[in-house]
Parts: C-alpha cells; sequence; structure tokens
C-alpha cells in the first residue's frame, strides 16, 4: 500500500521474468490449463495494458507441473523486436512498435515434461532456443528477422539412465530436461556458446 507508483493485475499465470525497453515492460503469461498464450505489454510510466495479444492457442497442452507454468520462458528484447517462447508449444517475434507478428514456429517436437522454461537467446541474427526435453535435446538456431531455421545441433550425451530391463529411459525420461538459457563467452579470442544441459 505504500509507496507504489502503479498496480496492474495480469491475467492467467506465468513465471516468466519481465523485460524492459524504453518505457515497454513485456511479460509473459498463459490460461491456468495453457490452452492459450499470451504476450502482454506493459506502459512502465503509468502501468496501463498496451498490448494482451493470445500468440498461440494450443487444444491439447502438454503437463506442466505445479511449481512451473505454462509461461515461464521470459521474453527476449532486441532492437524494434520481442522475441516470445513457450518452448515446443511455440515461439514468436513481435514488433514491439506495431505490435504485429512478424514471424511463428510451432513444429518443434519437445517433450518438456514438467514444463518449459529455457528462454530465447538473442545472438548477431539469431535467435537460440533451447529444447531439452524427455524426448528430444537438441539448439536451434533461427533467423531473428524469418524465423527460420539456420543451424539445430543435437545433444550428444550418455545419460545413463536406460533401464536394463526395458532398455527405455528411467522415470519416462526425466533425468534428461534442462531448464538452462544460453549465453555467449569470448574465449581465446573465440566466441563460444555454452548452454547447460541434463
Amino acid at each position: 500500500e505504500e509507496n507504489i507508483v502503479w498496480k496492474t493485475a495480469i491475467h492467467g499465470r506465468g513465471w516468466s521474468s519481465p523485460v524492459v525497453a524504453d518505457t515497454q515492460i513485456w511479460l509473459t503469461t498463459a490460461t491456468p490449463d495453457g490452452k492459450d498464450l499470451f504476450a502482454i505489454c506493459v506502459d512502465g510510466e503509468t502501468g496501463k495494458i498496451l498490448l494482451d495479444k493470445k500468440l498461440f492457442h494450443i487444444p491439447k497442452p502438454q503437463f506442466a507441473h505445479r511449481f512451473n507454468s505454462y509461461a515461464s520462458p521470459s521474453p527476449q528484447i532486441d532492437g524494434d523486436f520481442v522475441y516470445i517462447s513457450f518452448g515446443s508449444a511455440g515461439t514468436a517475434c513481435v514488433n514491439r512498435k506495431t505490435n504485429k507478428i512478424l514471424w511463428q514456429r510451432t513444429d518443434f517436437i519437445c517433450d518438456h515434461f514438467r514444463g518449459a522454461g529455457s528462454s530465447p537467446f538473442v545472438y548477431k541474427n539469431l535467435v537460440i532456443l533451447t529444447m531439452d526435453g524427455a524426448d528430444h535435446q537438441f539448439l536451434v538456431a533461427l533467423d531473428k528477422m524469418s524465423g527460420k531455421t539456420v543451424w539445430r545441433t543435437d545433444r550428444s550425451t550418455d545419460f545413463g539412465d536406460l533401464d536394463p530391463n526395458t532398455g527405455k529411459p528411467k522415470r519416462g525420461g526425466d533425468f534428461r530436461k534442462s531448464y538452462a538459457t544460453p549465453v555467449v563467452a569470448k574465449v581465446d579470442g573465440r566466441e563460444q556458446l555454452i548452454s547447460p544441459g541434463a
């Protein structure tokens, strides 16, 4: 009640961290059942909601643990564009000046098993996504203006989690998941993408 300049209620449920550019605050939210996924833009000076846009409708969402949400990855702002990901459910690029969707992708197969958590990472002309699920584990780089795949690298890890009797991953692949967001580090003058995995 004290020292509050403004307070704005946000519908739905989401664990994403807000990101800020100029006076815009961008965040994500989702309906509790995960069927509708939204991008929200709030005026940082007044708290007024400038945009409340449904980006994706998912008829049959994956399971998300109650400690997670269907809107946990944080958006990433780069210039006039904001990159918003909900894991394999969908990734989109929105022009934050016009609020128009530049591109969307919904074709990545990845069972997040407990819900997605890795945020998109912008590097030069790429948007890099981490898809570390119970079934598939890979990094994919998209052209940030077209959304087209530039490269994909599968994880090459022996998880050591195969059941000796069935030959299948224990706990349905639960030990294979990761929620990390990559970073770039310069090592001996060469830039390297550092991406922790399970």
